[in-house]
């Protein structure tokens, strides 16, 4: 904890590197700038001494250098949407806001755009999407998620990763302050991606411990034509059937293929004002270079799924229809707090493709004899092309706090077991902090060693983010 002359010296030192307007210590903004979605409190003592909200690189840089000189602690805040606990300073220090930092360049004459890390997900999808691209990666954040937040858990949202890929293979290059204040440029302004050691693969997943990013270069990706479509079952194990199927008949993966179960479907198409299914539902989005060939690929999926009996599974051919379904199922986090009046949890469970019947069951009963979630209903539902499944609570808001916490540690618990089970690993929300015991266990002392190893190359003095990383000085 800094004294309160060094707090004062510190807002002075920051007001004058990006002007007293841009340095707070408000109490509110503080608050606010160490939110996450976690249903607890923020633990006061770690609150920031200081909010800097700097517009340039040359201004990060000064900051990170004068942090690193005075062993500052550094925290770096996007939007604050991430689900495992990264967003909430572990100590106190100083927060960077990247709000001031959200232009953008579409630079199509070299096939790529740029972008700060404060540009908004849904800006600059809707930007590139009215110019006949697409953003390899849609979160259901997407309205307020930062794209430096999703570079830095090379997320993919609700884009199946078999499809076109991972965040991590559009990004041809970055520029990152370093924690003692340098300034590097990574990767290529070609489209060909570097062979060998490039340094941008750091950065893109680095958890946010090793550099912030400043810029971000990404490849231009066309908007292909979509077709679109739906199946409603029975219960789970159809689906599962489903999608393991279409895999092994080498079927096109679609681009988006989602899941949910009554619960959540009562509720989704609720709030959309429509008839709710009369079962768990799939959804597709086939994608081709023109619409024929889109409906064609789709196709092929469904009549995989036909061959399980479902309910019902057609084309969906009304755009406005199409969209009422899809907004079900894009926002369904909001719509459950709204209707439920709670606050949300939600676990990622991930699944092999030959047990992926046995990993639904257990995704199903997710709850089941863990304290406080088997007082909750599971609201499930996931990217179950990606083979991704979100066990997902509502936790009512009369819980005191330490029940809360509670609950929260037990659902990253269960996660835990469950992707140590079938040998796999979350591909949405990062790897440490609440989940620094699962990197542990699932990759061994000796690959965290290399982690910490790697941390203490970039940042010796453990300027940025520190405490994310358990037992790192």
């Amino acid at each position: 904890m800094l004294s309160d002359a060094q707090i004062n010296g510190l807002v002075t030192y920051l007001s004058g590197v990006v002007g007293e307007k841009y340095v707070t210590v408000s109490t509110f903004e503080k608050i606010k700038n160490a939110l996450d979605p976690f249903p607890y409190t923020v633990d006061r003592g770690n609150l920031p001494h200081v909010i800097v909200m700097p517009e340039t690189k040359e201004q990060i840089s000064k900051i990170m250098e004068y942090a690193n000189n005075n062993k500052t602690p550094v925290f770096v805040r996007g939007s604050g949407t991430q689900l495992a606990g990264s967003s909430r300073p572990h100590v106190s220090g100083i927060t960077i806001n990247t709000r001031r930092m959200n232009k953008f360049w579409v630079i199509e004459e070299d096939g790529y755009f740029e972008a700060e890390p404060g540009v908004r997900c849904g800006d600059i999808a809707d930007f590139l999407q009215k110019k006949g691209y697409l953003l390899p990666i849609l979160p259901g954040s997407k309205i307020i998620a930062s794209l430096g937040g999703l570079i830095s858990n090379n997320t993919s949202g609700h884009v199946i990763d078999p499809s076109i890929g991972k965040l991590s293979d559009y990004v041809l290059g970055l520029e990152v302050v370093l924690p003692n204040g340098d300034i590097i440029e990574t990767g290529t302004r070609g489209l060909r991606k570097p062979a060998g050691t490039d340094l941008t693969k750091f950065f893109v997943g680095g958890d946010g411990l090793l550099g912030v990013v400043t810029k971000i270069r990404m490849r231009l990706l066309p908007l292909l034509p979509q077709a679109y479509g739906i199946a409603v079952f029975k219960g789970l194990p159809p689906i599962a059937r489903g999608v393991k199927n279409m895999y092994l008949k080498k079927c096109p993966p679609p681009l988006f293929m989602e899941f949910m179960d009554e619960n959540v479907t009562s509720t989704a198409y609720q709030a959309k004002e429509m008839t709710p299914p009369p079962g768990a539902v799939i959804l597709f989005v086939g994608i081709g270079q023109d619409k024929a060939e889109a409906e064609k690929k789709m196709g092929l999926v469904m009549d995989v799924f036909r061959e399980e009996n479902p309910i019902e599974a057609y084309p969906v051919t009304d755009l406005e229809e199409w969209k009422k379904i899809w907004g079900a199922r894009e926002v369904i986090a909001p719509y459950l707090m709204n209707s439920l009046q709670g606050k949300l949890i939600a676990a990622e469970v991930v699944s092999t493709l030959s047990r992926l019947e046995e990993c639904m069951r257990d995704g199903a009963n997710f709850n089941v004899g863990v304290p406080y979630l088997e007082e909750l209903t599971n609201y499930f539902f996931g990217h179950i092309g990606a083979l991704t499944m979100h066990p997902t609570f509502i936790l009512p808001t009369t819980w005191d706090d330490e029940k809360m916490r509670r609950t929260v540690d037990e659902h990253f618990k269960k996660e835990r077991q469950l992707n140590l089970k079938y040998n796999t690993c979350g591909g949405e929300w990062g790897q440490f902090s609440k989940r620094t015991p699962f990197f542990k266990q699932r990759y061994g002392d000796i690959a965290y060693g290399l982690v910490k190893n790697l941390k203490a190359t970039f940042d010796p003095n453990n300027i940025l983010n520190p405490g994310i990383l358990e037992g790192y000085r």
